[in-house]
């Protein structure tokens, strides 16, 4: 069963529509390039902090100035 886990880092974290259509369109993609069943695909979608991202070289630039 494939799998696929997203990782997002935003000023806001996607709302539930902006999640669902990004998993319906997933699972479209995969049935049409790999062939995968209806309902096989799991999705995960990681919601990071800015501050477990490279974003926090930005903030530490900004105390610097």
């Amino acid at each position: 069963m494939p799998m696929l886990e997203v990782f997002y880092s935003g000023d806001h974290p996607p709302t539930r529509e902006q999640k669902r259509a990004f998993a319906a369109a997933a699972s479209t993609i995969f049935q049409r390039v790999i062939g995968t069943s209806p309902g096989r695909l799991q999705l995960m979608i990681r919601v990071l902090e800015r501050e477990d991202t490279l974003a926090i070289l930005d903030d530490r630039e900004e105390e610097e100035e």
